[in-house]
Parts: structure tokens; sequence; C-alpha cells
């Protein structure tokens, strides 16, 4: 049978190529659907009259999940934590596939699980990991997709694409692996139609990129596709950590996870360890460059 999915958080900025990515390979499904907040159901009418579901109801309901084996969960910094009841929710409902937001850095190398960033993830592995085994047919699959390249040229990092400056927190020789965000939505539609290649295994991991550069080799890049030369400097991550620590101190929990995450991408944290997955799917995932150039690009 087609698999069935219901997404949560669909009105996010993955939310959104993901949605179109399944508009375009809908005749694969046998029901895709959003979860939705009923008084933000409006915000889907255009999906919907192409051919998706809207669900009304509580991702932390079971009966929002009745009819679906296969649950997306979008779930952004703010709603991570609530990830294990959602899974609890989603296998009340039925579903035995489930998919949690990852889409990022590999959180079990080099005690990366202890970063404050990826707290919430790593209670929702656990929970997944507990459930699997004591629920029959229960499955879950990790993507792993590095960053999303669109979001490592903004001033989150440090970089700033008008004034051409980056102040970056880390090293110029830091490995990362990136991937656009059309790709990532990509990527895990992809995902589902893959066959389960170990029954055996309750948990599968997917590690794929578009690209892996340096930090330096990829503001190199910036530098050549908006034809400036930046003003780069790099600062030592530890007084990144020092801000962290002002920030939890002070009860700031936004900030704390912003300076949890800073000092990640040109730290050599962002490199996806392994070999890749990419010959698993039917695409060729864009380079740096190629969305760099579609970014920035002269038209």
């Amino acid at each position: 049978m087609p698999p069935s999915v219901i997404v949560v958080g669909a009105s996010g900025s993955v939310g959104r190529p993901l949605m179109a990515e399944f508009l375009a390979q809908i005749s694969k499904f046998g029901r895709v659907a959003v979860l939705s907040d009923p008084a933000k159901v409006a915000r889907f009418a255009k999906i919907q009259g192409q051919g998706i579901e809207i669900v009304a109801g509580s991702f932390l309901e079971g009966k929002s999940y009745e009819g679906f084996n296969v649950v997306i969960s979008l779930a952004g910094n703010a709603t991570l934590k609530l990830q294990p009841g959602m899974i609890e929710a989603a296998i009340a409902g039925g579903a035995r596939h489930f998919i949690p937001s990852e889409f990022g850095a590999d959180i079990a190398r080099d005690g990366m699980w202890k970063n404050r960033y990826f707290r919430d993830k790593v209670v929702t592995r656990d929970h997944l990991r507990a459930r699997a085994r004591d629920t029959p047919g229960f499955r879950y699959t990790l993507i792993l997709s590095g960053v999303v390249t669109e979001y490592t040229v903004s001033e989150f990092n440090g970089v700033d694409v008008e004034k051409h400056v980056a102040r970056t927190y880390g090293y110029p020789e830091a490995r990362l692996h990136v991937t656009a965000m059309n790709d990532v939505a990509k990527f895990i539609v992809g995902s589902i139609l893959l066959p389960w290649e170990d029954p055996t295994q309750s948990m599968r991991e997917l590690r794929v990129s578009g690209d892996c550069l340096t930090w330096e080799a990829l503001v190199g890049l910036l530098e050549n596709v908006q034809g400036v030369k930046y003003d780069v400097k790099y600062l030592d991550p530890a007084l990144a950590a020092e801000k962290q620590e002002t920030a939890r101190a002070a009860g700031d929990s936004e900030g704390e996870l912003m300076w949890a995450a800073t000092a990640l991408m040109a730290n050599g944290l962002a490199f996806l360890p392994g070999p890749s997955d990419n010959h698993l799917f039917a695409f060729k995932a864009e380079s740096a460059k190629e969305t760099l150039d579609r970014m920035f690009g002269q038209k």
C-alpha cells in the first residue's frame, strides 16, 4: 500500500518546500496531510485545493494521527521539547513510522549531545529508542543533512551579506556539510519511499548533503558570487560559550540556545562523518556554489 503521511509544523521554513515536494510526487502516496491548529487551518487553503488534506487538531492527541502510518515532525526550537508527547500521540493513533525534527548535524559524535542546543533532540532520540523497543512494528528514521546552506551565510552566523563582513566563532579550516532547503525537502520525501533494508532494525540513519567544504571555502564562494571581498575575522568559540552561560544565568533561554548554536558552524561540528547515502536517492543535490549562485548571483 502507498504510504499515508501526516506532517506536523508544515507552515515553517522547511514545511513550505516539503509540501511543494509532496505535491510534485503526490501520486506515490495514499494520503498526504498537514496537522494544523484549528485556528490556523486557513493558511493551508492553497495546498488543500491541490490535494493535500488538512487535519485540524492537536499534535498531542492520538485521534489527530488516525489513518496515517508515517508522521513527520518539523518542530522548531520552541516545540522540540514536546516531541516525546507527539510520539506518544502518534503511536496511540496508529502511526508506526516517525521522522523527528533532525535535519542537521550528527549529534551522537564528539560529545555534541552535551551541547545545550541539542538537548531536546537527545531526549527525543532516547524516547524513540525506548518506544521502538516496546511497540511492535514501530520504527523511526533520522535524517542527517548537515546545515541548511541558505542559513550558513546569515547574520546568525556572523555573516552580513550587505556589508560584506563575516565575524565567525570558529576556524577557517573547519569542514561542514551543507544542503539547500529544497533538497532537504526532497531527501525527507524520498526517505519515505525508500525500502527498509533491514526489517530487523527499528532505527535507520540517512546521511545526506549537497556539499562538503571548509568554512573558508564557503566564504570564498560567497565572495566570488557577489564579486566582493569580505572582511573576515575568526573569533574564539570560548567567547560564545561565555555568552551562552551569561544568557542561561539570566534566564534567557532563547539567547542560551542561540549562543550554543553559534560556535557549531565553523568548529568542525557540522561535519557528517561516515559514508554518504546520497546514492539512494534519484536526484542530484545542489552544490554550495549552485545555491549561492541562486541566492546572490547576477540576474
